[in-house]
């Protein structure tokens, strides 16, 4: 693949409750193995999280978007309480 840091993506991860993130990746780094990892601020589940890039997902469902927009309202709701 020809993902960047900046790109915007949607991809697998292990250990998340929902088991996918999505987020702008800051770094990507490769294992013993030569397998690439990005490093992304995830939207979803919150915090740093990294995934191999293998794993990206190329078209979210439905439930995926949905889920993130229900995020992005909690956190733009919280903003508007911090003002």
């Amino acid at each position: 693949m020809n993902t960047k840091i900046g790109d915007i993506i949607w991809i697998y991860i292990k250990g998340a409750p929902s088991n996918y993130g999505h987020g702008k990746v800051v770094s990507e780094f490769k294992d013993e193995s030569g397998n690439t990892y990005l490093e992304f601020y995830c939207l979803i589940n919150g915090g740093l999280r990294a995934g191999l890039e293998k794993n990206i997902i190329k078209k979210p469902t439905a439930r995926m978007i949905a889920k993130a927009a229900s995020e992005q309202r909690a956190i733009n709701e919280v903003l508007r309480q911090k003002r």
